[in-house]
């Protein structure tokens, strides 16, 4: 048979479990990656008064 009209689809190794964990681990990290920054735009400051963080200690200018 002639190889250009072999319609057969090509052979495709099956995933491994690594592979899988990748992927879902990876479509996780987005996810979560999506909620931070929706959240950062979504949710409202809680005050409007500057605050400065100095070695741990909250001081208000």
């Amino acid at each position: 048979m002639d190889p250009l009209l072999d319609l057969t689809p090509p052979e495709v190794p099956e995933t491994t479990l690594v592979e899988q964990l990748l992927h879902y681990g990876l479509l996780l990290g987005a996810a979560f990656q999506l909620v931070c920054i929706l959240s950062l735009l979504v949710l409202p400051a809680n005050s409007t008064e500057p605050v400065l963080f100095v070695h741990g200690i909250k001081k208000n200018p």
